[in-house]
């Protein structure tokens, strides 16, 4: 009886983990801070690594941010990366703002976001692929992160050279093809 009520309770668990989120109609940033502002022409054809944080964890040096920074040079053609800070006791915009500068941070800092997510466990990252769909959320653990932004920032492949279409947007016709 046990075993079939846990079983019972690990499929609705499973089912419940299967809905899928994207970016922009599950998450809503709050207040900018830092670094350039989430549009959606900055976010056309990239990936994007939001990761939630602590001010009161990281303390004054941003050490911990740093590996974001990498990141966001490491792969800054292909995938968005913004800092939420999320508890918001000691994270004013003006002590997120001196962080930043003393740590050489570039991406996009914001504080506050709405999501579907609710952690007390510092950092937390989603990541998004390409059009926007989450693939990844978790307290990281680098082998399985790294995986994460390798699928996120894949190009989509070819056929015959050309990019295959999204799954929402027609194939183009060759004007010499259609006549």
């Amino acid at each position: 009886m046990r075993l079939a009520l846990l079983l019972l309770l690990s499929l609705t668990t499973t089912f419940a983990a299967e809905k899928k989120y994207t970016f922009r109609a599950d998450f809503a940033l709050s207040r900018h801070v830092e670094g350039p502002r989430i549009t959606p022409a900055l976010q056309k054809d990239k990936a994007t690594l939001l990761f939630f944080w602590a001010y009161e964890l990281d303390g004054p040096s941003g050490e911990d941010l740093k590996a974001f920074q990498k990141l966001a040079e490491e792969h800054k053609d292909d995938l968005l990366v913004i800092g939420v800070e999320n508890v918001g006791m000691a994270g004013s915009s003006k002590n997120i703002t001196t962080l930043t500068k003393k740590a050489g941070l570039t991406f996009s800092m914001y504080s506050g976001c709405r999501s579907p997510f609710k952690t007390n466990a510092y950092p937390y990252i989603c990541v998004f692929d390409r059009e926007g769909k989450l693939i990844y959320n978790a307290v990281p653990k680098a082998d399985a992160l790294m995986e994460a932004i390798a699928k996120a920032v894949a190009k989509p492949e070819k056929k015959d050279g050309k990019e295959a279409p999204k799954k929402d947007e027609k194939p183009k016709l060759d004007p010499k093809r259609a006549a």
